[in-house]
């Protein structure tokens, strides 16, 4: 069956690329024909460019050349759906990603700031309507099953979308053949949409599924080692350079410290976008191949930082983690934080690892000690850890056979 795929595979993020390359695997595993849907929106393209460095956007465009096939290039609602039909493609999964946001007027205004009021800006992939959402669907001379798969919405405040948006968002969602959400704050939006005609599951993000998916794909630990100049034992930290990092510095230097007495060296993990927050001895470098970087995490001994995919990467492959959660809506420029949209914190609730998170959106965020940190990795439960990570494994499978029996309906 030639299936196309619809995510962000144009996406300067390594966490993007890998649950799509789980996904296309999988089906050309088990014998289909996966073809990834070229929509990039160009203002979402513009902003790709000019916030990533040239290197590594150079490794993202090679990485899509020599992994997958894609069809040429969209803009276009009425795009997408002419390569559906030039390709003859007889299926679409759109997702997993965050490929159901929509973040409204309302939502993005901004309270206080220097100009008392302000507006956050947004790209049209995160505004609907757009081809996420199954838009292209009733051009198509003839209908074909639609999958979302493992979607999320983001953070996105649900409750403030007009009414007008919530009618048409709910006569998009009635052509789905299959909807799974990737946790509880999308799943309700999706409830909500329909009145409770749609109850979709939480189903696992594909990467809980990389090593079944991508292994012939994966380099040696031996090979990543000698590649990168890195010890036997090696931790990674990860945070983002903003305004109000995670963690200072000095708190850094406390944790690499206390990282030496134990034999262990802390070394620094980049975002696709730009290096981490922070100096420490040594420094992975941009540009990074996505699956070089999730070697990095799965041979580690640990992973400390912001983010959810390196935490998905951790339990997949039973590494120690701490998870500072920059997830959540926040309210009044930060002053107030709900952070039930979090997905880390679903995840982690899930897996019975609360304790291992901490959300730092919060202008009231106090960062826990290095030592703390340190005593949570050294008294992980990599038992429970692997326990959880089998059952995502299960469960992603039942999503995938799932799938595929909606499009023979």
């Amino acid at each position: 069956m030639k299936i196309g795929l619809m995510a962000y595979h144009a996406a300067c993020n390594f966490g993007a690329t890998l649950q799509l390359l789980s996904t296309y695997m999988y089906l050309k595993n088990q014998g289909h024909e996966p073809m990834i849907i070229n929509w990039v929106a160009e203002d979402l393209e513009a902003y790709y460019r000019r916030t990533t460095p040239a290197e590594q956007y150079t490794m993202q465009e090679q990485v899509r050349s020599s992994l997958w096939s894609e069809t040429e290039s969209c803009r276009t609602e009425e795009d997408v759906a002419r390569v559906i039909e030039y390709e003859i493609i007889e299926a679409v999964i759109i997702g997993s990603d965050a490929v159901a946001q929509h973040h409204s007027f309302l939502e993005r205004l901004t309270f206080p700031c220097r100009t008392i009021v302000g507006m956050l800006g947004a790209t049209s992939d995160t505004q609907f309507p757009n081809p996420f959402w199954a838009t292209w669907l009733p051009l198509l001379p003839q209908q074909i099953p639609v999958a979302v798969m493992s979607a999320s919405n983001q953070d996105s405040s649900y409750r403030l979308f007009s009414p007008s948006v919530r009618r048409d968002m709910a006569k998009c969602i009635e052509q789905y053949s299959y909807l799974s959400v990737r946790d509880e704050w999308t799943q309700k939006m999706f409830v909500a949409l329909s009145h409770g005609k749609r109850q979709p599951k939480v189903t696992p993000d594909p990467v809980f599924a990389f090593n079944q998916n991508v292994a012939a794909l994966l380099p040696s630990r031996q090979d990543i080692l000698q590649r990168f100049g890195l010890p036997d034992k090696y931790v990674l930290l990860s945070f983002l350079p903003t305004q109000r990092p995670s963690v200072s510095q000095e708190w850094l230097d406390e944790f690499s410290a206390l990282a030496a007495t134990e034999g262990y060296a802390c070394v620094m993990l980049p975002f696709s976008h730009k290096e981490s927050f922070g100096k420490l001895s040594q420094v992975i470098a941009l540009p990074l191949n996505p699956i070089d970087w999730y070697a990095l995490i799965k041979y580690s001994a640990a992973y400390v930082g912001n983010n959810m995919h390196p935490i998905i990467v951790a339990i997949h492959n039973q590494i120690p983690f701490f998870s500072f959660d920059t997830y959540g809506t926040k309210h009044f420029n930060g002053l107030y934080v709900d952070e039930s949209s979090s997905k880390i914190r679903h995840i982690l609730n899930t897996a019975s690892f609360p304790d291992y998170r901490i959300g730092c959106t919060s202008r009231h965020f106090v960062a826990p000690t290095p030592s703390k940190v340190w005593q949570k990795l050294a008294c992980f439960d990599r038992n429970k850890c692997e326990n959880f990570a089998l059952s995502c494994l299960e469960n992603y499978n039942q999503m995938m056979n799932d799938i595929i029996h909606s499009f023979a309906k």
